[in-house]
């Protein structure tokens, strides 16, 4: 064999020779993966020893594109920032001593920076020893320590490493998570002025030429009235410092601000020369009632200071300042700070923050806010976004949405702030902050409405210290004045904090309305459906869902069927599921209102609840479903749904109540079987007593589809599609029309037997091997595969008719020419045929190599195998073994492409339209609102027909033009196909 050996490049793919900017690599944070892109216009610099700014200074000036850097002297880190790419080579010879790495930035998908440090951050399962994880430091040489505060960090030699070592830690499934500790930018959310503090008291003043509109504040004065605070009460204040201060201090003048922490540096948590902003968050949140300068929120609880601007801080130092204000006594966390990012997350800082939150306070949870970002998005930035803290947005004097205060999903209170006039609160005393003059008049941004929450919340844990974080928080939310649309929206979330009406409810337990429940995501899992007796309901994703306006009618002393079933996009998690139903009508849910609760499950949940005798009138319902744990009725959790119905208690029972005792068992052993083309067959045991079987098949979380007056136990239907999952159950109807409960779920996913795809491997990948794919969203780096990976867990989407850019590179210890061979399966046939090869080239380069090649427009639409060889002896087969080289496979899907509004077409009269097109067309597909179909030509006596996947009709549509508009919106997500003119095609409704 000749090694050498030269081959032409040929057909559809040409690879470029010269290495691609903007390789992708990854982490992993809350259970996500989160996409990194490499940055070369930002270069993180760490060195071995503290360095001379003097010095760096005279490097810095030769690097004539610079545009900003920042050092970090404790952590013997510089920050560079440039106008345009640049070589690592080329920057290293102005920092030739004393470096111990030198890396590229990395972005986020929205544009954020974040630099690799030398440490990786994990966390082991609580079942898992140290010791099993020693091999993943041990081949790096990395050094472990264990953070005071629980976590474990590991220092690699290796910058380019590090990303490597932490996914190879958390994929290996024994931490809870790893990632890199990474540096990103932090933004600080940039007496006798009593009488202009509208935030306090707003009495439709006039503050700086702005009419206020009066009670748009925290009802402040109220409150004060019940408490001022508690003494022994402690906020912390996470920011760039906060000192004494003359209206910082007890009724003797003593100071109430506590020796604090900077991460940084070991640091006591005072401010910096140029400091200021945590200074006026404390004056918002605790200055004195004592006739000077202003009035803070809580004028008599304590502040602990934590400074995490003294410069350089990685997200695990920004974990170690929320432990240790947790650790150290804090009832309250106030954060007016936040990254410019609402995508990234890091799982170091996410855990701090839920301990704090569940267990500080002795157990009782701290309450941590966060301000929502003065970015003028429409969503809240990290860490606002978490589960575990309230995110603040602002509002003006006169109630309005300050233009620039984050809103979204996440935001859950509002307080007053700038955006018309200044806020006015404490500065540092002297010369030093914002004005030179001790208080200042233009603080603002959501920096200021953050510390009113805070200050509102040691009022309420200081009138009622015994209450858990969850029941604060569903106090605040509750108490809250609700602005913008009714209900919680996301401009203003529940409302303006109100810290008198908070109060009421805390010292008497009165609440107003029921409690709030909901989760914070469902991007994984929700509740799909949900049963009791004849009523069913089916649900897309919702956090929470208001279903109030269902009335469903169940009488006392009858017995309900009751079933939950959950929604997944992906893989299925353990659910808890928990149904409550106020029977004494006094909105609350008590503990002995429980009537349901299963789990943790994967599966739908069937049951049945009895109805107490003797209840009339309406109350309410409500259904959780939650990840791993059961929920209480008020509670407010990471992952799961919330939904509320209405109950009316009724004396006829029309809702398949059984008051009976004459019910037939269940049916058993439900299968499924014959599955051929678009068919199966489902039978069971036949049951004694049954006079009849009902029937009912579903798409996967989709509507039921029911077959009633079955009297065989068994049914054979059509119309099933290759790769859909569905569900089915069957039950028997007995003796004068009572039903048994229905069989568990039977859920199948519809394959046909196939022929496999051939097997092709390489034999020895010593000397080259595929590490680098990337097709559209598909970035895959990976290492030897012993000759072949199997990546058909990623996916790539491609579209029909276009002509994509794929990119690969090989790895090797020497400089060997390989052959690239590139097919993917487009008829789906389960063979790579030699037209769906994309690529016969060949290079000798490492290099990432890059090429287009065409999709067919009769590509079939679905799924298939993309096929990717590398080998040095000059063969293309898709198939067998070869001596040197490697074999991947991936995913593809293929879709229709998205129609153009402007197609060319200059006239839309029938008969240009009827030129043009020569079949007939639907778009787009998959579709959530409007299917357009176009017709060849316009003949009004043609008729659509709608069915669905059990061959069902549902709807005729009269045509009345050549492009019919078909409104989808009303249908459950599933596969349909309509019949025009004995042509029948295949759509999807997302």
């Amino acid at each position: 064999m000749n090694r050498f050996t030269q081959y032409g490049i040929l057909l559809y793919l040409f690879f470029s020779m010269s290495l691609l900017y903007g390789q992708s690599d990854y982490y992993w944070s809350g259970r996500q993966k989160f996409q990194l892109k490499e940055d070369r216009q930002s270069i993180a610099i760490h060195f071995e020893t503290k360095q001379n700014e003097d010095q760096l200074a005279q490097s810095l000036a030769k690097l004539t594109t610079l545009s900003n850097y920042e050092y970090h002297p404790f952590a013997q880190r510089l920050i560079l920032e440039f106008n345009e790419n640049q070589s690592l080579t080329t920057i290293q010879r102005y920092f030739s001593t004393g470096t111990k790495s030198i890396a590229y930035a990395r972005q986020l998908p929205d544009g954020f920076r974040v630099w690799r440090t030398h440490q990786v951050v994990f966390q082991p399962k609580s079942n898992v020893e140290l010791d099993r994880l020693s091999e993943f430091w041990q081949e790096q040489k990395a050094t472990i320590q264990q953070s005071e505060f629980g976590y474990y960090s590991l220092d690699v030699a290796d910058i380019q490493q590090v990303t490597t070592v932490a996914n190879q830690l958390y994929e290996s499934g024994l931490v809870a998570w790893a990632h890199p500790d990474f540096y990103a930018k932090k933004t600080l959310y940039n007496d006798p002025l009593y009488g202009e503090q509208f935030q306090m008291n707003n009495t439709g003043q006039v503050i700086d030429r702005f009419q206020s509109l009066a009670d748009i504040d925290c009802n402040a004065p109220e409150a004060w009235n019940i408490t001022t605070g508690d003494p022994n009460l402690i906020v912390a204040v996470i920011d760039d410092g906060v000192e004494a201060h003359e209206d910082l201090v007890t009724a003797n003048g003593t100071t109430r601000v506590l020796r604090g922490f900077s991460p940084a540096n070991n640091g006591d948590g005072t401010p910096d020369r140029t400091g200021a902003h945590g200074q006026s968050c404390a004056g918002i949140v605790a200055a004195s009632h004592n006739n000077v300068g202003v009035r803070g929120v809580a004028p008599e609880v304590q502040i602990l200071p934590i400074n995490i601007f003294i410069g350089g801080e990685s997200t695990s130092q920004l974990a170690d300042a929320i432990s240790f204000a947790s650790t150290n006594g804090a009832a309250v966390i106030s954060n007016s700070w936040g990254y410019d990012s609402c995508e990234g997350r890091f799982d170091v800082f996410d855990a701090a923050v839920r301990e704090a939150a569940q267990n500080g306070r002795g157990g009782k949870g701290c309450i941590i806010t966060f301000a929502s970002g003065n970015s003028f998005n429409t969503c809240v930035e990290y860490p606002a976004n978490l589960l575990d803290v309230i995110a603040v947005g602002a509002v003006t004097n006169q109630g309005e949405r300050s233009n620039y205060s984050n809103f979204g999903t996440s935001l859950d209170l509002v307080a007053p702030s700038n955006g018309a006039a200044g806020v006015r609160t404490i500065d540092r005393m002297g010369g030093l902050g914002y004005d030179g003059r001790n208080y200042t008049r233009n603080f603002g941004g959501t920096s200021a409405a953050c510390p009113v929450v805070s200050g509102v919340a040691a009022l309420v844990i200081s009138a009622a210290p015994e209450l858990s974080a969850s029941a604060i928080k569903n106090i605040l939310y509750t108490s809250a004045k609700d602005l913008g649309q009714s209900g919680r929206d996301n401009e203003y979330g529940h409302g303006l904090v109100d810290a008198f009406a908070a109060l009421q409810i805390a010292l008497t337990g009165e609440q107003a309305g029921y409690c709030i429940s909901r989760g914070e995501s469902v991007q994984d899992e929700w509740i799909a459906g949900f049963e009791i007796g004849n009523y069913a309901n089916s649900s897309s994703r919702s956090v929470y869902s208001d279903f109030t306006n269902e009335v469903i009618k169940l009488t006392h002393g009858s017995t309900y069927s009751l079933s939950i079933t959950p929604g997944f996009s992906a893989e299925p998690f353990e659910e808890v599921f928990s149904v409550w139903i106020d029977y004494n009508q006094n909105e609350q849910f008590e503990e002995n209102e429980l009537v349901f609760s299963a789990g943790p499950t994967s599966e739908s949940v069937t049951g049945t609840i009895t109805i107490p005798v003797g209840l009339v009138g309406t109350t309410r319902m409500r259904v959780s479903q939650k990840y791993q744990t059961a929920s209480t009725a008020c509670e407010i959790f990471a992952y799961g749904e919330v939904e509320d119905y209405t109950i009316e208690f009724s004396e006829d029972d029309d809702n398949g109540g059984n008051v009976e005792t004459s019910a037939c068992n269940a049916p058993t052993n439900l299968i499924v079987s014959d599955i051929a083309d678009n068919s199966a067959t489902f039978a069971w045991e036949e049951v004694a007593g049954a006079e009849r079987y009902e029937f009912r098949v579903r798409v996967l979380g989709g509507t039921w589809i029911d077959f009633n007056d079955l009297t065989e136990a068994s049914i054979g239907l059509t119309n099933f599609t290759v790769g859909s999952t569905y569900d089915a159950q069957v039950r028997a109807i007995c003796v004068d029309d009572v039903p048994s409960d229905y069989t568990p779920i039977l859920t199948f996913e519809f394959t046909l037997p196939t022929t496999s795809y051939c097997e092709a491997r390489g034999e020895n990948t010593f000397y080259e091997w595929i590490d680098y794919v990337e097709l559209n969203e598909l970035v895959n780096e990976s290492g030897r595969d012993e000759g072949y990976g199997d990546y058909t867990n990623l996916n790539a989407t491609v579209e029909r008719n276009s002509s994509p850019t794929i990119r690969v590179s090989k790895g090797s210890n020497f400089n060997y020419t390989v052959e690239w061979s590139i097919y993917i399966d487009f008829n789906q046939n389960n063979i790579f045929e030699e037209a769906e090869r994309l690529t016969d080239g060949s290079s000798d380069s490492n290099n990432i190599l890059e090429g287009t090649f065409d999709v067919p427009a009769n590509a079939k639409l679905g799924s298939t195998r993309m096929r990717i060889v590398m080998r040095d002896d000059g063969g293309s087969d898709p198939c067998g073994s070869f001596e040197f080289g490697e074999v991947e496979d991936y995913t593809v899907q293929i879709v229709a492409p998205n129609p153009s509004l402007h197609s060319g077409i200059a006239s839309t009269n029938t008969t240009a339209l009827a030129e043009l097109t020569t079949s007939i067309e639907l778009y787009p597909n998959p579709t959530s609102d409007w299917l357009f179909v176009q017709l060849p030509s316009l003949n009004k006596t043609t008729t659509i027909e709608l069915y669905n996947q059990l061959g069902q009709l549902i709807q005729t549509i009269p045509v009345q033009d050549t492009i019919e508009k078909i409104e989808v919106q009303h249908l459950a997500s599933g596969i349909y196909f309509l019949k025009i003119e004995e042509e029948v095609l295949e759509w999807i409704k997302q």
